[in-house]
């Protein structure tokens, strides 16, 4: 009899799951569901997020790709979740698995506006619109250093958003909001004080070079 219960509550358990799964699909279409709950101090939910994304003249990455358009939609519109449903079955778990603890502590009263993905997207999940590696860069900037390098290629690459960070402010509008500073910070990860290889530049012209320390 235990055997029974139990196997109709694993059941149940698995039917509940995929049910939330395929209900959370259909809701996360709307770019509004991202913003339909509020903080206990009454603020929106993400709305500073969202406020970005929607403008006109973008201040950051998320309001380019606000700016974008899918081909494949009749409204042409991208929507959050086309990034932030992450690529493949293992990091779109992981996604879903995030989405219902948040839920679980909203509803429990104990929540507050994120910081940020608590896990970085892989590359894969820009290669679904941004398919090529590519070696073409932004006015006074060169991606040779880093694009240009096959094995920057790879599986031990650093995920596209430790230098394009998409909701950050501090990033040259002239330079797809890139900030020399994440870069630098990134760069200097792998190809610190006494690593194998040297800090390349990602600059050109007379600022090609970093600075000391």
């Amino acid at each position: 009899m235990r055997g029974v219960r139990a196997l109709l509550g694993a059941t149940f358990v698995v039917g509940l799951g995929g049910a939330a799964w395929v209900v959370s699909d259909r809701v996360e279409q709307r770019n509004d569901f991202c913003n339909a709950c509020h903080l206990p101090d009454g603020a929106v939910l993400h709305l500073g997020q969202r406020l970005d994304f929607d403008r006109v003249m973008p201040v950051d990455l998320s309001g380019v790709h606000g700016r974008g358009f899918v081909d494949a939609r009749a409204d042409g519109e991208l929507r959050c979740i086309d990034c932030h449903s992450g690529a493949g079955a293992p990091e779109r778990l992981r996604v879903k698995l995030i989405a219902a603890r948040d839920g679980i502590r909203y509803l429990l009263g104990d929540f507050e506006e994120p910081e940020g993905m608590p896990f970085d997207l892989s590359a894969a999940t820009c290669r679904r619109c941004h398919p090529g590696f590519r070696r073409s860069a932004a006015p006074g900037w060169t991606v040779d250093s880093f694009h240009g390098s096959p094995e920057h290629d790879g599986p031990h690459a650093p995920p596209c958003v430790r230098c394009h960070a998409v909701h950050e402010r501090d990033g040259d509008p002239f330079a797809y909001f890139m900030s020399r500073a994440r870069v630098d910070a990134q760069c200097r990860s792998c190809h610190g004080e006494g690593a194998a290889e040297p800090v390349p530049s990602l600059l050109v012209g007379p600022r090609a070079t970093w600075p000391a320390g």
